[in-house]
């Protein structure tokens, strides 16, 4: 599938942004891309030529069921190549995304599906972020935010939410990967919340802890 890079930035934010129920216009994107508006309408025109973007003057774009599935596509994409560099070739979590950001464009669909193949076809990547099937299919799980936990209360850690290389990192220290078992111990002062994985915690802002879900265990 070609397309461009800044035709994917426009695309994946579309996806994002509509799957947290946001609609929004040229002016707003315009200050996510740090760009002119005119920069940003141009490209939505574009978009809406191919068939991936719905798009009026002074109506919030849209992206249309191809639009969708070339998202998908490029989530799928992105996501098994971080799968991969962890799995394969001995990448931290914390320093894939950076990686794969160049490499992905060089990627052809047939490799992309061997890599699938190799890989098992896990149904997530290394952060617990659902990877879209060849169908675009998401497998579904019920996350909550660790910070919706009662306090003491178990869960297992699944996904990290837009977690910086510096979360990653300190997250990894404490062995607090997708799949592991953590339970909030609770707050060490106002606005910081500990977390305990095994033997150890670390402590964490409430804004922190909001960006890590969970699959909670009954009490």
């Amino acid at each position: 599938m070609n397309v461009s890079p800044s035709a994917e930035e426009y695309l994946l934010t579309l996806y994002r942004l509509e799957n947290m129920g946001q609609k929004v216009g040229s002016s707003y994107l315009a200050k996510m891309f740090a760009v002119k508006v005119p920069s940003v309408t141009g490209m939505l025109r574009r978009l809406h030529t191919c068939g991936w973007v719905k798009y009026r003057r002074y109506n919030p774009p849209e992206l249309t069921e191809q639009g969708l599935e070339v998202a998908l596509h490029l989530r799928r994409r992105h996501r098994l190549l971080e799968t991969f560099l962890v799995e394969k070739l001995g990448y931290t979590w914390d320093e894939v995304h950076d990686e794969v950001h160049v490499l992905e464009h060089s990627v052809t669909d047939r490799l992309l599906e061997r890599i699938d193949d190799h890989l098992g076809r896990p149904s997530f990547d290394p952060h617990g972020e659902p990877i879209p099937d060849r169908s675009g299919k998401l497998p579904h799980v019920d996350l909550i935010p660790l910070t919706a936990l009662d306090e003491g209360q178990g869960a297992v850690f699944q996904l990290v939410g837009t977690g910086s290389r510096k979360l990653l990192a300190r997250l990894g220290g404490v062995g607090a990967f997708p799949g592991v078992f953590v339970s909030w111990v609770g707050c060490s002062k106002p606005g910081r919340v500990i977390l305990e994985v095994g033997d150890r915690t670390m402590e964490l802002s409430h804004e922190q802890a909001d960006r890590l879900l969970v699959v909670p265990r009954p009490q």
